[in-house]
């Protein structure tokens, strides 16, 4: 296969740090490569320069024998490239069509006049090629997460083809599955399938079974360069794991030797009743001190707006929360956190994070400035500093300083960054969404770890989770809901874990269940 895209000798500084050291590797026309590696290794680094957002130092790019150098992501789209970021860039109140086709609006234009209608049926086209069961004029945010992000693929794999007509485009994918379920992860992996004869793909994944089913060739990178090329049969899971990490994966990857029996600690948490029209009902549960309770569903089953309730980020219409012997109360978001409840979003830059503020100022987000201010209210800057380091160091948070814009970090640094927010205010329970997704294989091994200590000092643990095997591996007890309801429960010790098909059957049961009494 002769070459599509070459990539010869790239390299990048931002300032005195070198972020990519002469990076070399290629991708030959209709087939998919693989980038695989930890946070900050400088697969989106690669992903910037060759779609016009940064620019390298030295080195050269090559697309259909022809320098390549984009001026910005604009001029990067009308020259084939298409990109799916791994946050998603969807405008939430805009409609599905003016999403999909968002930069591409002058193709409809005619007499001076927008022609909707033709916008709808075009988007409407991407969709139906990208067998989604969406429609184009909908609101986007009306949408849960993981169907936005199909959108985002959908536009950035179709629209090339079938709007701007491109022979064949360069399509680039970051972590494209981090937040789909198992039914839409099955549309994206047909989809690649499909494209292949049409595109070249370049995919980074930290779902190494994704990569290794997918590729053609994988290159892995490690501290800015590259260090392997490996072909998907050379290519085992752990073998990869030791490339990029630089050690083989733990045996006890979810350190299931560290599950304490808790059936004789106190309940520290309980949920009583709690209902929110549209999203769930009825919803109760109690957790012990130190227990890791797992909360698991498909698609719509309410999983996500409960974990918001449960904080009091979305509170619930009915229902009371009582922490310890503490009164039962209505979830209220300033109350909850000063008794000592924390929150990790799934969206961690849109919900969990300002990134345009340094790794010190996040950190000290959840302070409320009760514990970093002096009687007088006067902020105590040199505390806040101090408070960054320690926890930095605590968590292995790659980041030259404290004064780091934290949006610059890698996806796994942001969420050392989040969960040692709160691991600042000592928290009681946590309530974490989706703490790893978008997380590369050695931070997750680092953030179970962590998770496994603060249950070994006692912290109730609300698992919310797309990942079957992490709610296996790190819960006491799984709870699985659908369409807002709880329909059973899974008990997990260490030594006996449930199969990820008993989860499955229980889930798809109750889903058919539900479709049963609809039509009654």
């Amino acid at each position: 296969m002769s070459a599509f895209l070459d990539v010869e000798g790239i390299t990048k500084r931002y300032g005195e740090n070198r972020v990519l050291r002469g990076v070399s590797f290629s991708v030959p026309r209709r087939s998919v490569v693989s980038l695989v590696g930890e946070n900050g290794a400088g697969k989106t680094t690669l992903f910037d320069i060759l779609s016009g957002i940064t620019h390298a130092n030295a080195g050269t790019v090559t697309l259909a024998g022809q320098r390549w150098s984009p001026r910005s992501l604009h001029h990067a789209q009308t020259g084939g490239i298409a990109r799916v970021f791994q946050e998603q860039s969807l405008i939430a109140d805009v409609p599905v069509y003016e999403n999909l086709l968002l930069g591409r609006d002058q193709t409809f234009y005619r007499g001076g006049f927008l022609q909707r209608r033709a916008m709808i049926r075009a988007a409407q086209q991407l969709i139906d090629a990208a067998e989604l069961p969406l429609d184009a004029e909908r609101r986007t945010g009306d949408y849960p997460f993981s169907q936005r992000q199909t959108l985002e693929i959908a536009r950035a794999c179709l629209a090339p083809i079938l709007i701007d007509n491109i022979e064949h485009p360069l399509i680039l994918l970051d972590e494209p599955t981090a937040s789909l379920d198992r039914e839409d992860e099955q549309r994206f992996l047909a989809l690649v399938a499909k494209l292949r004869q049409r595109a070249s793909l370049l995919l980074v994944s930290h779902r190494l079974s994704e990569v290794r089913a997918l590729s053609d060739r994988i290159y892995v990178l490690k501290d800015g360069q590259r260090v392997a090329e490996l072909s998907a049969a050379e290519a085992s899971e752990n073998r990869l794991h030791q490339l990029m990490v630089g050690r083989d994966r733990a045996a006890d990857h979810y350190y299931q030797h560290l599950q304490q029996d808790c059936a004789d600690q106190p309940v520290v948490f309980t949920a009583r009743n709690l209902s929110l029209p549209d999203a769930y009902s009825g919803i109760s549960f109690s957790v012990r001190a130190g227990e890791i309770l797992g909360i698991g569903g498909l698609l719509n089953s309410g999983k996500s707006r409960l974990g918001k309730g449960l904080a009091g980020v979305i509170p619930p219409a009915s229902g009371e929360i009582q922490l310890q012997q503490g009164v039962a109360q209505r979830p209220d978001i300033k109350r909850l956190v000063r008794q000592g409840v924390g929150y990790i979003p799934a969206e961690r830059l849109s919900e969990g994070l300002i990134a345009g503020y340094n790794v010190s100022w996040n950190l000290g987000l959840a302070s409320g400035g009760d514990r970093l201010t002096t009687g007088f209210g006067l902020w105590r800057r040199q505390l806040e500093r101090q408070t960054a380091a320690k926890f930095i160091a605590l968590l292995r948070i790659k980041s030259a300083s404290p004064q780091k814009i934290t949006g610059e970090l890698s996806g796994g640094n942001q969420q050392k960054v989040v969960l040692a927010r709160w691991l600042f205010r000592t928290p009681r329970v946590l309530v974490l969404d989706n703490p790893t997704r978008g997380v590369d294989a050695g931070a997750k091994e680092e953030l179970y770890q962590h998770l496994r200590a603060l249950s070994q000092q006692g912290v109730a643990i609300v698992l919310i989770s797309d990942e079957l095997l992490e709610l296996i591996g790190l819960s006491h007890r799984i709870q699985i809901l659908q369409h807002g309801r709880q329909v059973g429960e899974i008990i997990a010790p260490p030594d006996n874990k449930p199969s990820e098909a008993s989860l499955v059957a229980l889930m798809l049961n109750a889903a058919k269940t539900h479709a049963l009494e609809a039509t009654l």
